[in-house]
Formats: structure tokens, sequence, C-alpha cells
């Protein structure tokens, strides 16, 4: 099943649920509280399993505000201690939804590619690998030619000379913090996140030009440094981190170039592992 299926089937479970609750309302004293209440978390998951985190914030926040406009300004039948209850309550909830659905959205996302295609998954960070990122490359050059729609690619490299004095396994451990919990963590949803090779990672900016990119890119670059600086890594060398950041069509040979050696390394590496 893809990403997208599973966000239509959960959007659809959840719409159901909530068409059941305004039903089941009917009768209450407060009834436009409840309504925009129950309309407002399907408001919030789709805002979390379509735009991941901050997807889920922002509809929280909005949730929260509409909610707060319909319970305290059609209470005059309610005493206000119990809207209030109510509205914490409900708040709550809103919270809770937004939270899973955000963290479905930065999970799943990659789980549900390596289960139809192992090939196409980093074994240890679980983002998407070379020969994956040179699909998506591919896809939103495609999109670009029928929509106009251009995308940035940033890349992450860590100095391997900096890592090399750790043992292996303290090595593929931070290798996987930084993929999966530093990078993932700290780029939208729609954003597109893989590990090419060693200490490499790359991450696909969908409708977003180089200055977007940039400005995206400091902000995971000092996320980067925070994570080595707390793992006693020189933080302060500027050799520690390179990144690289190109748009298209801006960059358009580059972009191109750069997906067929994508696929080109990925098969040989997978030869390398089957000698």
């Amino acid at each position: 099943m893809k990403y997208s299926r599973f966000e239509l089937l959960a959007m659809v479970v959840g719409v159901c649920a909530v068409v059941g609750t305004i039903a089941a309302t009917v009768s209450s004293t407060n009834r436009a509280a409840d309504i925009v209440g129950q309309a407002m978390i399907v408001l919030v998951l789709f805002g979390g399993l379509h735009y991941g985190r901050k997807g889920a914030a922002i509809s929280f926040v909005v949730a929260t505000g509409a909610y707060a406009i319909a319970a305290f300004g059609f209470s005059s039948q309610i005493d206000t201690g119990t809207v209030v209850q109510l509205f914490i309550l409900r708040v709550v909830v809103f919270a809770l939804v937004a939270f899973v659905a955000g963290e479905l959205n930065v999970r799943l996302k990659y789980l549900f590619i390596k289960l139809e295609h192992h090939d196409y998954v980093d074994d240890i960070t679980s983002l998407y690998n070379a020969k994956y990122l040179a699909k998506l490359i591919e896809k939103y050059i495609s999109e670009f030619d029928r929509y106009g729609s251009k995308f940035s690619l940033s890349s992450f490299t860590v100095n391997d000379t900096f890592l090399s004095p750790m043992k292996k396994k303290a090595r593929q451990k931070l290798i996987k913090d930084l993929g999966n919990s530093v990078i993932r963590g700290n780029i939208r949803g729609a954003d597109e996140a893989a590990r090419l090779a060693g200490t490499t990672f790359t991450v696909l900016f969908p409708n977003t030009n180089h200055d977007g990119a940039t400005c995206a890119s400091l902000r995971v670059k000092s996320k980067i440094a925070n994570f080595l600086d707390r793992h006693g890594l020189d933080t302060d060398d500027e050799g520690l981190i390179k990144t690289e950041i190109v748009e298209y069509p801006r960059d358009k040979d580059a972009i191109e170039d750069m997906a067929v050696n994508l696929q080109d390394n990925h098969v040989k590496d997978r030869t390398r592992s089957n000698n």
C-alpha cells in the first residue's frame, strides 16, 4: 500500500467517525460547538497526515481557535465552568490527533516504501537510498515538464575523517540517528530524505526554489551540527559538514546527471555486494 492510499483510507475512516458523532450530537445543548469541534478533528487529521508535524501543529492552532469561537460564542445555555471543561477536553483531543497524525506521516511514508520495495530503502537509516532518489528526481522532473513546479535538492556530507576513530557499531548508530531522527525530524512531511552513501544525505524539497531550500538547509545543518556537538565532534571546524544546494530547472544539467549517476552507482554497489 502506498502512503497516499493509507492517507486516503485514514481520512475516510476519520470522516465517517466524525459524521457519526455529529449525528449523535443533534440533541446537544451546544450543537454548533459540537459540530465545529468534530469537523476540526478532520482538519487536524488531514493536516498531520498530509503535511507532517508542521501541518499538524498549524492545523491544531487553527482548530483550537475555531472551536474556541464556537464554544464560547454559543454557550448561553451552559454555565462557564462546563464550557471551559469541554473546551480543555476538546483541545486535548486535537493535540492527540495532531501528534499521532504527524508522526504517522513521518514514520509510515518510508515504511510503506520499504514493505513494497525493500531495495528502495537504506538499511541503516530507513531513509530512501540512491536508487529511489533517482526515481524521485525523474518524477519531479516530469512534474516540472507538465506543471512547471520547481524543486530543489540539498546534500549534507559529514566529513568521514572525523568519524574514523569511532568503532563500527558506534559509527553506524550515529549515522542512523543522524538520518532517522535529526534530518527526517527537521524537514516537512512533503520533503523526501535519502542516504546516498557513507555520511552523505540528500533532501529533495518539492515546490521549492533555491532561496527556500537554502533557508531550510541552514536549519537542518544547524540541527546536524548540534547533534554532532553532543557527540564530541568539533563543530567549529568548517570542514565537518559540507552542503550543496541545486534547483531545477536552474541547475538542470547537474540534477539530470546526478540522477543518472545515482542509478549507476547503486547498480555498481549491488554488484560488488553480490560478488
